[in-house]
């Protein structure tokens, strides 16, 4: 890949981190497998990013790649190998995220879910619409609602 793209791809990675936090903190458990996750999602970026058409916002794709690794990721004794890319990132200064209790709790609350469930609810907390949402996970607008109002319902349940 040319360093331009390089480099365009590091500032869209660095502009977009946040992405990439949420889903290891939703999907992953432990600090070492959040680790892991965080560098197969930079991974699999990578990997991807050639492809990468602009028919969408980068961030829509970055959470398209980053929740299907989630869903397929299975923690590796191995892990990746450390490349020059993802240390770049991964060390960035602003790879510490503190939450609050109360964001803390939902994301307990969310772990409890199906991992499809989990991506419909972190897409639909963070703004998409449900046409969107449906897009990204194979399903319709109609059925993506009413997945969203019985995960609510599920939510509610728990963090009662």
């Amino acid at each position: 890949m040319k360093e331009k793209s390089r480099e365009e791809f590091l500032e869209c990675i660095k502009e977009n981190t946040g992405i990439i936090h949420k889903v290891t903190e939703i999907y992953a458990d432990t600090r070492e497998d959040r680790e892991d996750l965080y560098q197969e999602i930079l991974y699999q970026s990578w990997k991807s990013y050639p492809s990468f058409r602009q028919e969408s916002k980068f961030s829509t794709w970055l959470y398209r790649i980053s929740l299907n690794t989630a869903l397929v990721f299975r923690r590796k004794d191995t892990g990746l190998p450390h490349s020059q890319l993802i240390e770049s990132v991964y060390n960035h200064p602003d790879h510490s995220y503190n939450y609050s209790q109360s964001v803390n709790e939902l994301i307990t609350a969310m772990k409890t879910l199906s991992k499809v469930d989990r991506m419909i609810i972190t897409l639909y907390l963070e703004g998409y619409t449900y046409q969107e949402i449906g897009n990204m996970a194979g399903i319709s607008k109609e059925n993506t609602g009413v997945k969203i109002f019985r995960i609510k319902n599920q939510l509610s349940k728990i963090l009662k």
